[in-house]
């Protein structure tokens, strides 16, 4: 069932960096997945309490092997200096840092395509993102993603240029109508749910759609590959 052949256009999304191989959201796993040969990476932006964006998936810090703090309550000299690597693997990460939205543009500038996800709350989340990409010139490399349609549309009302997808489980009928509304440019939804009927539908409001949630076994990845592949899919987060 290896390799599978995809589109020359479609979009191989590294998801949080290559994070099987590397502790997720941090430097390591970025540099991983581009030296893999990987162009576009998704990430998870959450604000500190003094304004700076981090990288971090997770609400709380318990599962990075700290306590369970809430990452949107701490300041950004009490994230940085945590060890975001230990807890993948003490041999080969001990010490390796949060990262900052900032640092990872500053890095990889316009060698990468960001599909930066709105995970955290705090009410200057967008605008603090927003102001990044712009700062750094990213705008034609950045895709806006959320599960919460609000944050999309808080991020049309303060960058309407940016393109923007919803991760949804499904394409139906009230997702259309939404993404309609909001102008996206994708709609991401679960892979397991896909179909070649529902990514027509979807063509007919955005640009393009792409899928994620491909987890699983080693065969039940590959399966999912492959039914995102024969829906018809721009492309996946994996």
């Amino acid at each position: 069932m290896l390799p599978i052949p995809v589109p020359a256009n479609f979009r191989i999304i590294a998801h949080r960096g290559a994070s099987a191989y590397a502790p997720e959201n941090t430097l390591a796993a970025f540099r991983l997945a581009q030296q893999m040969g990987i162009q576009e990476v998704e990430l998870d932006a959450q604000l500190t309490t003094d304004g700076v964006v981090v990288l971090c998936h997770d609400h709380t810090l318990e599962r990075y092997g700290h306590e369970p703090r809430v990452v949107e309550a701490l300041s950004a000299a009490e994230l940085l200096r945590l060890d975001m690597g230990s807890w993948f693997s003490p041999f080969h990460f001990s010490g390796e840092p949060m990262l900052t939205l900032a640092d990872l543009f500053a890095h990889f500038g316009s060698h990468l395509v960001y599909h930066v996800e709105i995970k955290g709350e705090a009410p200057g989340l967008v605008n603090a993102v927003a102001a990044l990409i712009a700062q750094h010139n990213l705008a034609e490399h950045t895709i806006i993603t959320s599960f919460h349609a609000a944050a999309l549309a808080a991020m049309q009302q303060v960058a309407p240029h940016l393109r923007r997808g919803w991760l949804v489980e499904q394409i139906d009928d009230q997702v259309l109508a939404r993404a309609q509304e909001l102008k996206l440019f994708q709609i991401c939804p679960a892979a397991a749910h896909l179909s070649p009927a529902s990514v027509q539908r979807a063509r007919a409001v955005v640009p393009e759609v792409r899928a994620w949630g491909l987890s699983g076994t080693n065969r039940q990845v590959i399966q999912l590959i492959h039914q995102v592949i024969d829906s018809g899919c721009d492309g996946m987060t994996i």
